[in-house]
């Protein structure tokens, strides 16, 4: 059986020496803190993408590393006790993208430094009431500076296959690789938004499964009904 390095070696991503072990994980506003820390947070956004009256069409999404090496307290001037903050991803949901021919889609995550896995396109599919399921589609080695930021057809491959899971619950979506196999478990579950991520998986995979949970979270957000009457009248008046 391949491991999920080798798994993820296939899409094109060349694995990072780090390999991290399974985590359970929560969104606290605009922080993502694993359940074992929750006063350090792992990752943080700087825009709160569960608001219904967000109107940022980019969010910075960051790495918070709190074990700063001696080697980066030198170069940056920082103490050991600081947090280091590194920019990963920009989550993109550009204004009226449901009327919008101009974009490559209407979710989509860019890559803000070489070093991450790609460009990575969500894509939606699912039938009249019932629930939408998710394709995290992987441009690899793609980043925001590319053009185009998407490769098309057969050159751009599946990085994460999301199907709601109703045998869990109503609000649990079940997340898999490109071969089918588990990775994590989303749910939520008293107003709290948990991904239970259940495979060993090198750090940049992993920073790019919880980028694209996010993104689907505000995917949920900004589809809602209570947004989508907040966005009509907002329309009505202006125009």
């Amino acid at each position: 059986m391949d491991s999920d390095s080798e798994s993820y070696g296939k899409t094109g991503g060349k694995p990072s020496k780090d390999v991290l072990e399974p985590v359970v994980l929560f969104l606290s506003g605009q922080s993502v803190v694993a359940e074992a820390a929750p006063s350090a947070p792992i990752y943080q956004l700087n825009s709160d993408i569960r608001s219904i009256s967000n109107k940022d069409s980019s969010v910075a999404f960051e790495r918070v590393e709190h074990d700063v090496s001696e080697l980066q307290i030198e170069a940056e001037g920082v103490t050991a006790a600081t947090p280091r903050k590194q920019h990963l991803f920009y989550l993109a949901h550009p204004v009226n993208a449901q009327y919008r021919t101009d974009i490559p889609a209407r979710y989509y995550i860019t890559s803000a430094v070489p070093e991450m896995v790609g460009n990575i396109r969500l894509e939606t599919s699912g039938a009249r009431f019932q629930r939408t399921s998710f394709k995290a589609m992987l441009s690899a080695k793609k980043t925001a500076s590319d053009k185009p930021l998407f490769n098309e057809g057969t050159e751009q491959v599946l990085l994460f296959d999301i199907h709601p899971n109703w045998k869990v619950g109503r609000n649990c979506y079940t997340w898999s690789d490109s071969n089918g196999r588990q990775l994590a478990v989303e749910e939520k579950k008293d107003e709290r938004y948990k991904l239970s991520v259940m495979r060993s998986m090198p750090q940049d995979l992993r920073d790019a499964l919880v980028a694209t949970w996010l993104l689907r979270l505000w995917h949920d957000t900004a589809e809602s009904k209570q947004a989508k009457t907040e966005c009509e009248w907002t329309r009505l008046l202006y125009y």
